[in-house]
């Protein structure tokens, strides 16, 4: 599905996995803001595409601080709800509006260009780490002289 970015355009995260999850979610939410059906194929294919990516940031969520990660999953479930709740109104007979699908849209561009953002410079962040070397192997890396002078 191409991508056609709108005014209300995402800021690029920098991981082309999240990026291009981002495109796809956006993509569905300006055809429905667009005057594209409304209706619950296409809320089904929005909520599909929406577990998908959150699925995709869980797993990059563990270099998050355990406060900001469980705030950022808390957003995730909310927005899911809010999903599954026009979902239910649209199998009773009640399409969303366009005043719904302006607000998913809005919602995930503000957390796409905030949190999500964030996630991706945390994960950045942590793999610039240094890697850690344990006492022994550093020990052992050390010449004979070096080891003799640490025992004395």
């Amino acid at each position: 599905m191409p991508h056609h970015r709108t005014a209300d355009s995402l800021i690029p995260t920098g991981s082309g996995v999240i990026d291009a999850e981002h495109g796809a979610i956006l993509d569905l939410l300006s055809a429905m803001n667009a005057g594209g059906p409304l209706g619950l194929a296409e809320l089904t294919a929005l909520r599909h595409e929406v577990a998908e990516h959150f699925a995709t940031e869980a797993a990059e969520m563990a270099v998050l601080a355990a406060d900001r990660r469980d705030r950022h999953e808390q957003a995730h479930r909310n927005y899911l709800a809010i999903i599954d709740a026009l979902l239910d109104a649209a199998t009773r007979g009640h399409p969303p509006t366009g005043d719904d699908a302006n607000r998913l849209m809005l919602w995930f561009i503000v957390h796409s260009n905030t949190a999500d953002t964030e996630l991706v410079e945390a994960a950045r962040r942590a793999g610039d780490e240094p890697p850690m070397i344990s006492m022994d192997d550093w020990l052992d890396s050390l010449d004979e002289a070096d080891q003799d002078a640490l025992r004395s």
